[in-house]
């Protein structure tokens, strides 16, 4: 699913100068694997899932994910593949308040030329992967509790039937018991094969993972 060779990605820090987030990461994720990557905040993690999810192009080094070469891909082939191949799931949710949570889930296909009501069939069949109802998609994100945002949020990132989710802090903002039930559905996802990448602090989606890899100094171990 992921071969990704030799990354480098070099920011400027002022005073400290030329920093190196990522100092030559090589990473190969097999289909249908589960893999946590774990670190200290600025160790360049979320940095890494960008570069994996085609947001972040700013880089060297090669990345292959899902058979689509990545490093060279013009605009609109990128935007393509990020839209087809990857769902992204973020800590704070990045839902649009003045439209319903259906309309959320359906941003992806703002420009599919499919008919309306398959569009809202596929909708609703996303939401309701997640547990979600009719009745949550027609309201609000903010007549949403957190935990259901984030399955919006969710639903959203499996409208078009990705190959690769990647998760960065998915369960940063929710309270223990919500985030329990939020990694038991990243393990029903991965169950039926999707592969997830994700990016985390906390032990419950760190233990949830079927390998974990730690991010430190610009070395991926």
């Amino acid at each position: 699913m992921i071969d990704a060779r030799q990354l480098e990605r070099h920011y400027d820090d002022g005073a400290r100068g030329r920093l190196a987030v990522l100092d030559g990461v090589s990473l190969t994720v097999a289909d249908g694997e589960f893999v946590a990557i774990v670190g200290r905040s600025g160790s360049g993690k979320s940095t890494l899932l960008h570069v994996l999810g085609g947001l972040d192009t700013d880089y060297r080094g090669q990345v292959t994910v899902a058979g689509t070469r990545l490093d060279g891909l013009a605009d609109a082939a990128l935007a393509r593949f990020r839209n087809e191949t990857v769902g992204f799931v973020f800590q704070s949710f990045h839902l649009m308040s003045g439209v319903s949570a259906l309309e959320n889930v359906l941003l992806p296909a703002r420009f599919a030329a499919n008919p309306v009501g398959a569009l809202h069939a596929r909708a609703q069949a996303a939401l309701a992967r997640v547990g979600l109802t009719a009745a949550h998609g027609a309201r609000a994100p903010g007549q949403l509790s957190g935990g259901e945002r984030q399955r919006v949020a969710i639903a959203r990132a499996l409208f078009s039937s990705p190959r690769l989710l990647l998760c960065d802090e998915p369960t940063g903002n929710l309270d223990a018991a919500t985030a329990d039930e939020v990694v038991a559905l990243f393990k029903t996802l991965n169950a039926g094969g999707l592969t997830i990448v994700a990016v985390t602090h906390e032990e419950r989606l760190r233990s949830a993972a079927s390998r974990v890899l730690t991010l430190a100094g610009g070395k991926l171990s």
